[in-house]
């Protein structure tokens, strides 16, 4: 067959030289097209260097995906009802949660920066057996001892290895991929654990109310357990994905402007949403530990408040959506900025207010704020990062500043002063301050033109 293919080749050589130099192209191009086939995507001849070639099926990521939102839902649903259950069985006061997710926070930081280096040097999937293994060992010991020392232990074995598993998810679906598929993929990342984490929210209430308390432990458990005995499998399929060179791809040649960016502006933009993120949480935590206190002065059941304040994580994953679908957003920080003042105003309103209908207004705004810094922390992170395990576990190591500081600093001034209303003024304060630093750091930004 290779003689076959070499024979024509040999005869243009040979009468070339007796016929005029047009006739011979002809012939040439008659040949090339009589002996080759039409270069496609997946073809090496379809661009002269073999190193922009990419299969025009990338290898697939769903068992990434899969874990990724099955994860989501049993963290939201433990981590965020765990709040209900100790208001209810052991008499936790809005300073007793608030103390103790600043704790959880704090550990999350180094352990999440940890993590990232661990996964990176030792391997992505052994990060995540150590992860899955560790949240369920978490929830067992809170069922095994129901008491308030049990449920504080359990919480925090499940937050050291949790640590594990996401900047390992956030690595394993962005790696490989080119500059022009990366938005796609973290956008697809973002609306998955958003969407699950929501659903664990609003169904939260009526498991807890129907499944009994202990379905706090046991469900999040099973499902732990099916993730890691996956692992397996998904790790032979990572390793057959590995030996298919994708480097690059043509698109990313010609790929939307807004990924291709002065050094110095790309900088700035990471800077700004690495600043932004730990902000953001600072707020949902905050929320968080006390939504079973706002829901008590609203009058409202486990239930009705999983339902009511599930509302900005619906909208934080519509906001996913959004910025998924269009990027316009991309290195523009007027957005940025412009969602984090809807992120002080949703913030303050929800933590001041009882009032049913002023409680989805406000989520709406603080949904929405959210999802753009976390959204513009990932992206940043990631968009040019050959280390995505290290990256994310920085990125998951800013979000525990945040987790921490939040509650941190609202039990600190509820202590002090004992009033009701001092966490939602002494964190909106920090916000404040937190956009008026982002606001001096953007000035080191250029307009960029508008897409059209």
């Amino acid at each position: 067959m290779e003689a076959n293919n070499k024979s024509p080749s040999a005869q243009r050589e040979s009468s070339s030289s007796l016929e005029p130099p047009q006739r011979a192209q002809d012939r040439s191009r008659e040949a090339s097209a009589c002996t080759s086939t039409t270069p496609t995507v997946d073809s090496p001849r379809a661009f002269p260097d073999r190193r922009v070639t990419v299969k025009s099926h990338p290898p697939g990521k769903t068992g990434y995906f899969v874990l990724e939102g099955t994860n989501a839902f049993a963290a939201s649903y433990y981590f965020n009802y765990l709040m209900f259950l100790l208001q209810q069985d052991h008499g936790f006061s809005n300073l007793n949660n608030l103390t103790l997710g600043a704790v959880h926070g704090f550990l999350y930081v180094g352990a999440s920066w940890f993590a990232g280096r661990f996964g990176q040097r030792h391997g992505y999937f052994t990060s995540l057996r150590i992860g899955f293994g560790g949240m369920g060992a978490g929830v067992a010991l809170g069922w095994l001892f129901p008491g308030t020392a049990g449920q504080i232990a359990a919480l925090l074995v499940w937050t050291l290895a949790m640590c594990f598993t996401w900047p390992m998810l956030e690595a394993l679906a962005s790696e490989r991929e080119p500059s022009d598929r990366l938005p796609h993929r973290i956008g697809l990342y973002n609306v998955i654990w958003a969407a699950t984490a929501g659903l664990a929210y609003f169904l939260g209430g009526t498991l807890f109310q129907h499944l009994g308390k202990t379905s706090l432990y046991w469900l999040p458990l099973i499902i732990h357990t099916l993730q890691w005995v996956s692992l397996g499998w998904l790790e032979r399929h990572h390793a057959q994905n590995a030996s298919i060179e994708t480097p690059s791809s043509t698109a990313a040649h010609t790929a939307d402007a807004g990924l291709k960016r002065e050094a110095r502006v790309t900088q700035v933009f990471q800077k700004l949403a690495w600043m932004g993120n730990p902000f953001a949480y600072m707020a949902m935590n905050t929320v968080i530990a006390v939504v079973p206190s706002i829901a008590e002065h609203a009058g409202l059941g486990i239930e009705e408040a999983g339902r009511l304040m599930s509302a900005w994580f619906i909208v934080r994953t519509l906001t996913f959506a959004i910025l998924w679908a269009w990027h316009g957003w991309h290195y523009r920080v007027g957005w940025f900025l412009g969602s984090f003042l809807l992120l002080i105003l949703g913030f303050i309103v929800v933590m001041t207010t009882h009032q049913i209908w002023m409680l989805i207004l406000a989520q709406i705004a603080f949904g929405w704020g959210t999802g753009l810094i976390y959204y513009s922390s990932l992206f940043y992170a990631m968009n040019g990062s050959d280390t995505h395990g290290e990256h994310g576990g920085i990125h998951e190591a800013f979000i525990g500043i945040g987790i921490g500081s939040g509650p941190a600093i609202s039990a600190l001034t509820l202590w002090i002063s004992g009033a009701a209303m001092a966490p939602a003024l002494a964190v909106g304060m920090t916000l404040v301050g937190g956009w008026t630093w982002c606001w001096r750091v953007s000035r080191g930004t250029q307009p960029i033109p508008a897409q059209r």
